[in-house]
């Protein structure tokens, strides 16, 4: 009989070669995720910045973007809550052998990756590649017109939890629609086609979501400054600290009359010392203001 210390020796060591894979495999995928949720968040911004491929600020970024992904899964199961409990009702009232004859069809290899196919392209047309209509925002005239019920959102993000939230679902849900498809061997070669169709629409789908959480959710709050570095601002003159590199520090600049906005960098000496008045929803700063509170759009 194996020494139980023995044994338990060897399952920690086993265990420990496991988690060092395990964390190389999840620093890159946060990593890459951060990546994208970073250089997005400053293409919509309109910040041009000294970052460079390998920046620890990835890493961070993408670890933000995980715990906001995990904390929405609450709201999910809220939203999902009446339902289920809807289809326990129903199950009651309704034959098992309609009910089972439903779900055969349902999880058939071709009903599953058409369904799949179709919710995917709806989620990624309609929804998701929406927030690429969002570029230079700190310096844009207006808001886009189109679409309405985003930039609506962005202006008033209660709402904006609920909406990633969803996002999240959506995603969970084609990957669930997608599994059953990959344990499956006996594929013929069209159902193995819209399979491979439908997980190159997942992966995108994936990664449209930290895509959308940089351009919709990631500091959308700027610390409003009482000077911009070496630069004293005239009266009236409103200033936000915008982003801090390696070599320089950028301000957004806005004139007393509202009318002009500029994107000032400094050299990092002579940005050392920065005074905070406090913080700003950033967009509903530039594009609302209490004797207009609609959404300002472009004609």
């Amino acid at each position: 009989m194996a020494n139980p210390l023995e044994q338990l020796g060897q399952q920690l060591k086993t265990l420990g070669g496991e988690w060092a894979k395990f964390s190389v495999v999840g620093s890159f995928l946060l990593y890459v995720v951060g990546y994208l949720t970073l250089r997005f968040h400053l293409t919509a911004m309109g910040v041009a910045t000294d970052l460079a491929v390998l920046d620890e600020r990835y890493l961070f970024t993408g670890a933000r973007f995980l715990v906001y992904a995990v904390s929405s899964v609450p709201n999910i199961v809220l939203v999902a809550l009446p339902f289920a409990l809807l289809w326990a009702v129903l199950r009651r009232f309704v034959p098992d052998a309609w009910t089972a004859s439903v779900a055969a069809w349902l999880l058939q290899p071709q009903q599953l990756a058409l369904i799949g196919i179709l919710f995917s392209v709806f989620m990624i047309q309609l929804v998701m590649r929406q927030c690429f209509l969002f570029s230079d925002l700190l310096l844009a005239p207006a808001l886009p017109n189109e679409p309405a019920w985003l930039v609506a959102l962005l202006l008033d993000d209660r709402l904006m939890p609920a909406y990633f939230s969803l996002l999240v679902a959506a995603c969970a849900l084609t990957l669930a629609l997608l599994w059953p498809l990959l344990a499956d061997d006996a594929l013929s070669s069209g159902q193995k086609r819209a399979r491979a169709l439908l997980g190159f629409l997942a992966a995108v789908q994936t990664l449209l979501l930290p895509i959308n959480y940089g351009v919709l959710i990631t500091d959308k709050s700027l610390a409003r400054v009482v000077a911009a570095g070496a630069r004293v601002l005239v009266p009236g003159e409103a200033a936000w600290l915008v982003w801090e590199g390696k070599e320089g520090v950028t301000f957004l600049l806005r004139s007393a009359d509202g009318q002009r906005r500029t994107l000032l960098t400094q050299p990092r000496a002579q940005a050392a010392a920065i005074e905070v008045q406090g913080f700003e929803r950033i967009l509903p700063a530039l594009f609302r203001s209490p004797a207009n509170p609609a959404p300002v759009v472009k004609p």
